[in-house]
């Protein structure tokens, strides 16, 4: 469990990078406006999660949704402890990500096992 939960993680973490690096040269050559990018973040942080979770269905080849919840927490921590700045924490969007998070994680262990 714990090679398919790591890996589903390092899964996550490389899609999220790819695909938010894709968004940021998007952004930056074409005249999409940059009110879109809560929405756009949105999106890739339930996509990235949600491959994160599908991976580490499919290695684990048992429990999807457990193994795509605990890929989806620990997303959430990683991504919380990387951007915290020291400040207070605003309990309104950090709520929004961890559901966001738990909900694509879910999505993608229970996909990770329909596909099998």
């Amino acid at each position: 469990m714990l090679r398919a939960v790591l890996t589903g993680l390092l899964y996550a973490m490389l899609a999220g990078l790819g695909m938010a690096t894709f968004l940021g040269l998007l952004l930056y050559f074409t005249p999409l406006s940059e009110g879109l990018l809560p929405l756009l973040a949105s999106i890739i942080l339930a996509l990235a999660v949600f491959l994160g979770g599908l991976q580490a269905a499919r290695i684990a080849a048992a429990r999807g949704l457990v193994q795509g919840l605990v890929v989806a927490l620990l997303f959430f921590i990683v991504t919380l402890a990387m951007g915290w700045t020291g400040g207070p924490l605003v309990l309104g969007a950090a709520g929004k990500k961890l559901g966001i998070c738990l909900l694509g994680g879910a999505m993608g262990g229970i996909a990770g096992m329909a596909g099998r």
